[in-house]
């Protein structure tokens, strides 16, 4: 890996323009946070038009893009503060960019460090471990504008996507997927593309969100490709009970992050357990900061099936170096691609182990 360059922190701190955060909630929570510990000065907060509202966030009267423009001109910083993969956001993100300096910082969804250029050179020989398990320049330049992305902030550093279902088709073309499991199901959009694409004859589909998994429920009433056995569960690293952040979205975890959200109490299930009498062809995990503790919780059946997995590398700072080097211990013949699909900012970023 070549040097690492400054941290957006960094220069943000020597930055002499007004500097404007966009949006509100729990990521623009976390980026005043850190813009605090680095001492660096917020002007204000605006919104998109249909969420201004006359209110206000963290003390900053809530703006819109033309009044901060009446305000400032055209030269000022903006720090994005929420994530999207909705095609019309992202084009008027894109604008924003084309117009003004944007700045997209990522803050840790559940927990880890910052991922500053401190960060970076204290893990860079893990950082060039992981990277070089992948086995495509592809994968690698990946992971490379990953780390430039999480260090900078810029647009055009996320702009290599292809779709789950594309990824599914090109990298296990012509395997035999008898059993699949779908962690982390939400209302069954994946499930739907890998019964699409892999043509299972079961998908195991476990969703936590009690609002969800009725959604996820009529989906597999209607599939008629295979069956879909939705199970109401936290897949964690042991069985028994976790506090859960009950929310409708894809956010809903088992840390209770948000405040704005329920905790309830939901059973807890190991992919061992999962899986005790059902050999595994394929597992996919986005498990919302829990994919270490699922993978530890699932060794047995990992070593026993050697399936072909496709798992988040991005809800924790850690997750980019750290679960290729976990995933690597439980399937060492396995070959890693990395892809990801459509979003802002560099979410969805997913390890593929497939079997050889």
């Amino acid at each position: 890996m070549n040097e690492f360059p400054p941290s957006l922190w960094d220069m943000l701190t020597e930055e002499k323009r007004p500097i404007w955060l966009y949006g509100t909630g729990n990521g623009a929570d976390k980026i005043l946070d850190s813009a605090e510990r680095f001492g660096i000065r917020i002007a204000g907060v605006f919104a998109s038009d249909g969420f201004v509202r006359n209110r206000f966030f963290r003390g900053f009267p809530v703006l819109s893009l033309a009044e901060v423009r009446e305000r400032c001109g055209e030269d000022f910083v903006v720090l994005l503060a929420f994530g999207t993969d909705r095609p019309e956001v992202i084009e008027r993100i894109l604008e924003l960019d084309s117009r003004h300096s944007l700045i997209i910082p990522e803050v840790p969804l559940y927990g880890g460090e910052l991922f500053d250029s401190r960060y970076a050179a204290g893990h860079r020989d893990k950082l060039e471990h992981a990277r070089s398990l992948f086995c495509d320049e592809r994968s690698r330049t990946l992971f490379d504008d990953a780390v430039s992305f999480r260090l900078t902030g810029q647009l055009r550093f996320i702009s290599d996507t292809e779709s789950f279902d594309v990824t599914c088709a090109s990298l296990l073309r012509g395997a035999n997927i008898r059993c699949a499991v779908d962690g982390g199901a939400f209302r069954g959009d994946t499930a739907r593309q890998i019964a699409d694409t892999l043509h299972p004859e079961s998908i195991l589909a476990v969703e936590a969100d009690s609002h969800n998994l009725g959604k996820l429920a009529a989906y597999a009433e209607e599939e008629k490709r295979c069956r879909i056995l939705p199970v109401h569960a936290v897949l964690w690293d042991a069985d028994g009970t976790v506090s859960f952040s009950n929310g409708g979205s894809r956010g809903s975890g088992a840390d209770g992050r948000s405040r704005r959200r329920r905790i309830v109490q939901l059973p807890s299930m190991t992919l061992d357990s999962l899986l005790r009498d059902t050999p595994a062809d394929f597992i996919k995990l986005d498990v919302e900061g829990a994919e270490e503790l699922v993978l530890s919780g699932g060794e047995a059946v990992i070593r026993r099936d050697l399936p072909s997995m496709a798992v988040s590398l991005y809800h924790r700072t850690d997750d980019l170096w750290l679960l290729p080097l976990r995933i690597r211990s439980l399937l060492p013949e396995h070959r890693f691609f990395l892809r990801r699909v459509l979003c802002v900012p560099m979410w969805d970023l997913t390890l593929w182990a497939v079997r050889p």
